[in-house]
């Protein structure tokens, strides 16, 4: 007998789901979805039909729901990781998506003016896991694990 096939559409909303659940309980100021890229959306999430979805699990949480096209990448995890790909972001917060976008702008700023390097770089990373509501401990293991950096 053949164990049965979870559909990616059905996997993704479950993760969603479940994310947004530990949003609502204050666990996490803000969840990621797994990242997909744009084709990935279309052709696995039924595009629209997603994000959608999305944005009503996070009605049903007390949530709200975020496309976000370009992801923050930091050192926080490997580059391989989010390097163009997307997520939907969970908040509860309009001041938690702020400072998603912040540090996005931040380190696009920091970049642009060939400033993105240590210490500036750490903060960077550090400010995002604070965001993602991880441990100083937590925070110091992703950086210390990931040899996969841009």
């Amino acid at each position: 007998m053949s164990e049965p096939k979870i559909d990616i559409y059905s996997h993704a909303l479950g993760v969603c789901e479940a994310f947004c659940e530990v949003v609502r309980a204050g666990i996490k100021r803000i969840a990621l979805s797994h990242p997909f890229t744009e084709e990935e959306l279309r052709r696995d999430l039924h595009g629209d039909a997603f994000l959608k979805a999305c944005e009503e699990i996070a009605e049903k949480y007390d949530c709200k729901a975020y496309h976000l096209k370009e992801p923050v990448l930091t050192d926080l995890f490997p580059i391989s990781l989010n390097l163009g790909k997307q997520n939907v972001v969970f908040y509860r917060d309009d001041c938690d998506i702020e400072e998603l976008l912040s540090i996005q702008h931040d380190k696009n700023e920091l970049q642009k003016n060939g400033q993105y390097i240590m210490p500036e770089r750490y903060a960077i990373a550090v400010r995002y896991g604070h965001l993602l509501s991880y441990s100083e401990e937590a925070i110091t293991r992703y950086l210390r694990n990931n040899h996969e950096r841009e």
